[in-house]
């Protein structure tokens, strides 16, 4: 056995003790499982690419993103550990998907042998149901985040979000894996934008920062209502 070989066998022994060890969606499909890490910024699946796959996030985060006409990227969903993505009624991936965190594992299933699969068994079709109303359930937050009137609400709105989804985390402090860029395409403002806010919400004692990425909630009621409680 070469070191190369040995050195994946152990990778591939680690990420199917993390399935074994940690709750995830779609254990019926463990054993199907195949598992890759990625660097920051590698692409995990492309946009126009053969819709082959199926994906759980397994540790890290990703960015699932469209390019539009004019060039420009746009967010539409953030990916944290135990997240599925890859649904597609369409032959073709109709958005492209990045780590944002390196050393992210993403584990891939087969979507025709999967779909076979959940033709035959009713607790396997209902468990994919379940992880495509929780993709749902993402895309919905993140429109009523957008919806929010002033830029502080979104900021605000965000940093909730994102503390319920990380809810594993100690404490109201939250280590926000992904950066004020990819905030910033999220909330589809100006990274400048991003970071006035969070400046903003910390001189008015709403949250603590702690470096660039790490947030303390002071007071969540505050970062709910964002500049409609000074406005009042």
């Amino acid at each position: 056995m070469t070191a190369k070989t040995s050195t994946q066998t152990n990778g591939t022994t680690h990420h199917r003790k993390l399935l074994t060890h940690q709750p995830h969606p779609l254990q019926s499909l463990d054993q199907f499982a195949v598992f890759t890490p990625f660097h920051r910024g590698q692409e995990i699946c492309s946009q126009g690419q053969a819709a082959d796959h199926w994906y759980c996030v397994l540790s890290g985060g990703a960015r699932r993103c469209v390019i539009r006409l004019d060039g420009r990227r746009q967010i539409v969903d953030l990916l944290l550990p135990g997240d599925v993505f890859g649904f597609t009624s369409l032959d073709e991936y109709d958005s492209s998907v990045e780590a944002i965190v390196e050393g992210t594992v993403v584990a891939g299933y087969p979507r025709r042998r999967v779909e076979i699969l959940a033709d035959a068994d009713p607790r396997l079709a209902r468990e994919i149901r379940q992880v495509a109303f929780a993709a749902l359930s993402r895309l919905e937050a993140r429109l009523l985040i957008l919806g929010r009137i002033t830029v502080l609400e979104k900021v605000g709105s965000f940093i909730l979000e994102m503390a319920s989804r990380l809810s594993n985390q100690r404490g109201n402090s939250v280590a926000l894996p992904m950066s004020r860029y990819d905030i910033a395409d999220y909330l589809a403002v100006s990274v400048e934008t991003v970071s006035r806010s969070l400046t903003d919400l910390k001189h008015r004692g709403v949250i603590k920062l702690a470096g660039t990425r790490t947030v303390r909630i002071v007071d969540p009621h505050a970062l709910e209502e964002g500049e409609r409680k000074q406005v009042a």
